[in-house]
């Protein structure tokens, strides 16, 4: 999905990852991902990988139904991206949800080459209402390490409101 956005000076950070369906850019204090899911691994599935929820709507409801597998979600606010709806949440979890936010591939392996919700991470995340479905963009504080929430998730979100898409 051909998009540009701004990233603020202070992040600091550096393109590692950047496919058709992921893009990832790596600091010294936390990493920002946007992701266009491929397959999910559905907590408390039966471990294969399924279709993503297609539409913004159904992965806002996917997303939330994260809380009966021990996802923690709060600070929801919606929000306008590049004159789209979308919703910022942050979340938390006190068991690997391994594969559970997507994968860039439809054969990801859940633990290896997807992503989720994990123990060691806080994620302020935002599911963006994109042309054609849902795209997922997520900035990670590492917990195990003294980080400042009230200066990384804000530059994330204020990114969020340059990106607009071509």
């Amino acid at each position: 999905m051909p998009l540009t956005l701004t990233l603020p000076a202070a992040l600091d950070t550096w393109r590692e990852t950047d496919t058709r369906t992921l893009l990832t850019w790596v600091g010294p204090a936390n990493k920002i991902r946007f992701l266009l899911p491929a397959a999910v691994y559905r907590p408390g599935g039966d471990g294969t990988p399924e279709e993503p929820p297609g539409t913004y709507r159904e992965y806002l409801t996917y997303l939330r139904e994260h809380s009966r597998h021990g996802a923690t979600w709060r600070d929801e606010k919606p929000l306008t991206v590049d004159g789209r709806a979308a919703t910022l949440l942050t979340g938390t979890t006190e068991g690997p949800l391994d594969g559970s936010l997507g994968c860039p591939k439809a054969d990801g392996n859940a633990d290896r080459d997807c992503y989720g919700l994990q123990p060691e991470y806080e994620l302020r995340v935002a599911v963006i209402d994109a042309p054609g479905r849902p795209l997922l963009a997520w900035s990670t504080i590492d917990t195990t390490r003294p980080q400042d929430r009230t200066v990384a998730f804000p530059r994330f979100e204020g990114m969020l409101r340059t990106l607009e898409f071509r």
